[in-house]
């Protein structure tokens, strides 16, 4: 009877190292996986990003395309050429 006792102990002192190495690896590997995701989400500076694209069209999405606000902007009144006011 104290045999089978001996060996449940054993058996149950095996389980818990197993469980506890298994949590060291698993421990160590996400480690080391968040370690290269995180590497590998640094941006490059040389290299224009979509985001970056997007930002600069949309900060001046007219720029050059549209006309002067006032075609009269050399005139000081367009209209001086045809009404001559009748009390000057």
């Amino acid at each position: 009877m104290f045999y089978r006792l001996d060996i449940i102990k054993e058996t149950v002192a095996n389980k818990q190292k197993i469980i506890i190495a298994a949590t060291v690896v698993l421990v160590i590997a996400a480690g080391a996986g968040f370690w290269y995701w995180s590497k590998s989400k640094q941006v490059q500076t040389g290299a224009p990003t979509l985001g970056s694209e997007i930002f600069e069209k949309t900060q001046n999405l007219l720029k050059g395309q549209v006309p002067d606000a006032n075609p009269f902007k050399d005139q000081k009144n367009p209209l001086d050429a045809i009404y001559q006011n009748p009390f000057e």
